[in-house]
């Protein structure tokens, strides 16, 4: 995405209070690294770096009961030893002001999609809607959630294309905004609305759409909340619960 936009697609929602948060930080000496491994400085670093945290921990304890610590390097096919002085270990806390959102990977059937986690308040188009079919009664009930979605100030998007359900909820995951409201016109009197991280549904009237997904986008309602308020089915569940 950031090769073709030119622009970080990153947002960030302020914290009411900064937060500190502990991060495992691996600091490769490279000047010592250099003198031992020579021309395989730069994939003895590249492979320190690439550490994850618990593999980071073993060799700090390592380093710290004798002083040295061996370890095999994949792109070398071997094992090289690590001394003290090659290599810094830290917890490193900072304080954090912001969310940021998370770019994950995501299956939806064969295909792979990249779904942008952004929290409700933050995300480009807080809600989709669908007519189930391709039927005019349907999708004039969507023009109506639309007009009440626009009243409410809710920015979204009505898809009334003729494809299957479950491919408009995966354009919705990633349309590159991380929608997190998918609201279905399969009734002219109800609407499912479905929210995007947990895959969970509930059904409320035509006319309370709008101001639930407004309430919980803006924060004033959770979506556990609003699970508990109305008739619901989980992602694995066939028949709505009464």
């Amino acid at each position: 995405m950031l090769e073709k936009s030119g622009v970080p697609l990153v947002a960030q929602e302020k914290f009411p209070e900064p937060r500190e948060v502990g991060k495992l930080v691996i600091n490769p000496v490279k000047k010592e690294l250099g003198l031992a491994f020579k021309g395989n400085q730069k994939m003895v670093v590249e492979a320190l770096e690439a550490m994850n945290e618990k593999e980071a921990l073993e060799m700090k304890a390592a380093l710290e009961s004798k002083g040295e610590s061996e370890f095999h390097v994949g792109t070398l096919g071997k094992n090289v030893t690590i001394k003290k002085n090659m290599v810094a270990i830290s917890k490193e806390i900072k304080k954090e002001h912001h969310r940021v959102s998370h770019h994950l990977p995501s299956k939806a059937g064969d295909e792979q999609l990249n779904v942008f986690l952004f929290p409700p308040l933050v995300a480009p188009i807080k809600c989709t809607v669908f007519p189930l079919v391709q039927q005019q009664y349907y999708e004039e009930v969507a023009k109506v959630i639309s007009q009440s979605l626009t009243t409410a100030g809710n920015s979204h998007k009505v898809d009334i294309t003729g494809t299957s359900i479950g491919k408009r909820y995966a354009r919705t995951d990633e349309l590159g905004h991380g929608v997190p409201f998918a609201s279905t016109v399969d009734s002219t009197s109800s609407v499912t609305i479905r929210e995007r991280d947990s895959k969970d549904q509930v059904r409320v009237s035509v006319e309370e759409a709008a101001s639930v997904v407004k309430e919980v986008t803006d924060g004033r309602r959770t979506w556990t909340d609003v699970w508990s308020t109305f008739p619901h089915h989980s992602s694995g569940s066939v028949e709505a619960d009464e």
